[in-house]
This record gives C-alpha cells, structure tokens and sequence, in this order.
C-alpha cells in the first residue's frame, strides 16, 4: 500500500509500505510533538510545523536529488530516502535549542542509536543490518568513502535535501519571502563532477537566490533578537532543572511541566514574555567585548546576557560546471563574493536595568 502525505511545499509527497513502517512507529510519531523552529512561534505565531512533516520532505527531496543526479540503483534510492526520513529523528523537544537535554550526545548520535538498536529490525523483511548501517551513515555524516559522501550529500549538504527543505518550509510557515527560491531548476542543473557535487551555470542565479535566502532567513528569523533571548532563557530553565531528573520526550511534556510551575521567573521570561530586552547590538566583536566589560564592572551579572550570533554564507564549498571547468561559486557570483559572513552581537539587559542602560548607550552616541 502506498500513501500519500498532503504538504503544502512539495504537494504530495509518496510513502512506500516499508517507509510507512517507520513513519506509523513511536520514533517518527513523536516528531509531531517537536517544533522546527524551537521557541521560534513565540516571535512568528504561524511557526508551529514540525520535525514530523520536514522529515517527509526530507525524504521526498532526497528521492528527487537522487534521480536528478543520475543514479538508477532502487535499492540505493531506498535507502537514500530513508536516510533522509531517519535524519532527525533523534531531536529533543524544541529541536537544537535544548540539545543539552541529551547530554554527551547529540541528536545525531541519538538519532544513530534509535535507528540500529530499536528500528532497524522493523524493516528485517526489506533491508538487512548492514543496509540500515549504510542509512546512518548517509543521515549522520559518518560517510566511509567518497561514493557514501555523495549520497550523503544528497541528504545533509550545503545543496541537499534538509536544507532545501527547511528553507522553504520555514519560510512558508514563518510568512517570509526570503527562503523561496527556485529549487525546482537547481535540481535540473545538478551533476557530480571530479568528486563534487555542483551545478551548471546556467543555475548561478537560483543559486544566488538559495544562499542569500538562507542569509536572511538566520539574520531575520533564527537569529531574531526575540528568538535569541528566549532561546537562552530556555537553555538556563532546563539546566536548572538537570538536578531534578526530569526527562520530556515532546515539546508538550516541557510546556505542561512550564505551565505548572508558572510561578518561577526562569518560566516567565519564556512564557510570560518577561524576558530580557535588548540594549546593543553590533557586527564589531571587539567592540561588543569592550562593551560587555564595561557592563560587567557597571552591573551584576545576573542582570545581563550576552549573545553572539555567526553564520558563514556557506559551510561548504559550492562549484558551478563553466564550460569544462569548475570554478567556485562566490567567483562566478559578483553578488556572493560581496556578502560577508554573517556576525551578530547583542546585550540583553533584564527589566529593572535594561531603560538606564539604553538611555546611557543613547547618549554616548551623541557625544
């Protein structure tokens, strides 16, 4: 039996009887439970998706990737799309916000151990031990030779399939314009050339488009200066309460234990919107450490946080196919190569002090 998910970025997306095994199980279930974006809907109210519908596109996406590359091998494009359906499944509530919930690890080691211990034996009919090592490997970024980092690509690089997809998706859900670009030609123009996955040129301007996208998604949405305080409170609620033995598997769980303990300040500030105020913001790091050492001696520390934001443009490097060459991207693109990294530093300061200390920066910029 197949069945088909409605999904407001790729239409219809297509699961396969074996992939409906995993998505019905507990693991992909409670994935509807945990936001994409972490306390993000607080700031954006539509913001509510999940993990649960990106894993599907994930695994769509993938699949597409996949063909577009040229590779006919079913079995590998089963596995490819599993890899990206697997790829998330072991985030905490509030997805990367509250990663310190699972302490020395991660949510891909998680992730690893959720899909060989406990789920690979539901697909013991379809696929053997070995082929599910293989998912992981591609979904996790442990790729053991250069034929496994291309499919690995496909699923988790800076052109793959998660990050086309959370792009558009966050987008949509977060009513911006900025992550809605033109996947649908890069796609046609991708190829693997020498070892690298790349793109055509005639593909540079979606290109452009994707990057500066994800440029202004993580200055104008993740980086948000709301998103980050409340994000910083979130992580210093849960290392509270690591004393207490508290274990939330949904983002519900945490929010109901919040609402029953509304009385304490460090919920509040996430949920009652009494949380710090920003009080300076800067892309000069030297300058925010003097400004920061200058607060400190000025003001107990307890009644500031302080918070630096960076993004590189790329995390990998991108080639475009010119000809019979491969050149990189940001030397194709006039508009790339003039777009800096991107750094963000901010002061918060809480309620009582936070107008003194606006007033003060006010008038040292007269002077």
């Amino acid at each position: 039996m197949v069945k088909e998910f409605s999904d407001p970025i790729h239409g219809f997306i297509r699961a396969y009887p074996h992939e409906l095994k995993l998505i019905d199980s507990f693991y992909l279930q409670r994935l509807r439970h945990i936001k994409q974006l972490g306390v993000c809907y607080l700031v954006f109210p539509s913001a509510q998706h999940t993990r649960f519908e990106h894993s599907l596109g994930v695994m769509h996406l993938a699949g597409e990737l996949y063909k577009a590359l040229g590779y006919t091998d079913e079995k590998l494009y089963k596995i490819v799309r599993l890899a990206g359906l697997l790829h998330d499944v072991g985030h905490p509530p509030f997805s990367h916000t509250t990663e310190v919930l699972l302490g020395d690890k991660d949510h891909e080691k998680l992730g690893k151990s959720l899909v060989l211990e406990r789920m690979a034996d539901m697909l013991r009919e379809d696929f053997s031990f070995e082929d599910m090592e293989l998912v992981c490997r591609i979904a996790f970024k442990e790729p053991k030779n250069e034929e496994e980092k291309k499919l690995s690509q496909i699923v988790v690089g800076d052109l793959g399939a998660d990050r086309m997809d959370y792009l558009r998706r966050d987008a949509y859900f977060c009513g911006t314009s900025y992550g809605l670009f033109d996947y649908g030609r890069i796609l046609s123009h991708l190829r693997h050339q020498e070892g690298k996955l790349c793109v055509s040129y005639s593909a540079v301007t979606p290109l452009e488009n994707f990057f500066l996208g994800r440029y202004f998604m993580y200055a104008q949405v993740y980086f948000h200066k709301v998103v980050r305080i409340l994000s910083i409170h979130l992580n210093e609620l849960i290392k509270s309460m690591k004393d207490a033995d508290l274990h939330f598997s949904t983002d519900a769980e945490f929010i109901s234990y919040c609402m029953k303990n509304y009385e304490d300040e460090k919920v509040r500030r996430i949920f009652g919107r009494e949380h710090y105020r920003e009080v300076y913001t800067t892309t000069d790091e030297k300058e925010f450490a003097q400004v920061k050492e200058f607060l400190l001696e000025k003001y107990p520390e307890e009644l500031l946080r302080f918070d630096v934001c960076k993004k590189r443009l790329m995390d990998e490097e991108v080639w475009v196919e010119r000809k019979e060459d491969l050149v990189r991207l940001r030397d194709v693109s006039q508009i790339l190569a003039n777009v800096k990294d991107l750094v963000i530093c901010r002061v918060y300061a809480h309620r009582d002090v936070h107008r003194e200390i606006t007033r003060w920066f006010s008038k040292a910029q007269r002077v």
